[in-house]
Parts: structure tokens; C-alpha cells; sequence
């Protein structure tokens, strides 16, 4: 009964014996991708909750920066327009009534809502 024998004649529990074993295999195969497969997943579900999570931020920060850029600009226009003696002398005209020595300032009544 070599390995060229005919399998008729072979042992039927051998057979068995082989058949059980390739089941096993099979079942701890499949059970193996199986864990390997919801690690995986898992895995990339929370790294994919890390990266939503961390756009929103990106996000918000950046809108954070345009409103700080814009800001700082009209800051920085504010303090070029400082640096003009006209310009600061309007400011003194208008919010503090102070005029030059020699200058008569003109003032118009103001009327309880009429237009002229």
C-alpha cells in the first residue's frame, strides 16, 4: 500500500483523519483573518475619527488666522494714517473740538430730525 495504491483500498479512517485536519486548519484560518480583519477595521476607524477630528481643528483654526490677518491689516492701515498730521488733526477737530489758533470753525445746528 504505497502512495500509488488505490484509494479504495486505503484505510477509511485515514482518510477521516486527513479530512478532520484540513477542517481545523480551515476554521482556525478563517477564524484568524476574521480577528486580523476587525483589527484592521477597527483601526482604521478610530484613525479615520482622528483625522475628521483633527480637519475640524485645521478648519477652525484657519478662520482663525483670516480674522487675526485682517485685523492686523486694518490695525496697520490705522497706524500709516497716525503717521499724517492732517489726519490727527481731524481726529483732535472732531473728537475733542480743539482747532488751530487762527481757525474759526464753522458748527451746523442740529435739527430734531428735519431735512432741509
Amino acid at each position: 500500500m504505497g502512495r500509488f495504491a488505490d484509494p479504495s483500498k486505503q484505510a477509511p479512517q485515514q482518510t477521516k483523519t486527513k479530512n478532520k485536519g484540513a477542517r481545523r486548519r480551515k476554521r482556525m484560518f478563517v477564524a484568524m483573518m476574521a480577528l486580523f480583519l476587525i483589527w484592521a477595521g477597527s483601526t482604521l476607524w478610530s484613525q479615520n475619527d482622528r483625522i475628521r477630528n483633527q480637519n475640524e481643528a485645521l478648519t477652525q483654526k484657519q478662520e482663525d488666522y483670516k480674522s487675526v490677518e485682517q485685523s492686523l491689516t486694518q490695525i496697520t492701515h490705522e497706524v500709516e494714517r497716525l503717521k499724517d498730521p492732517e489726519y490727527i488733526g481731524q481726529i483732535a477737530r472732531k473728537k475733542f473740538g480743539l482747532y488751530l489758533p487762527n481757525e474759526t470753525p464753522i458748527i451746523q445746528p442740529q435739527n430734531s430730525g428735519e431735512t432741509p
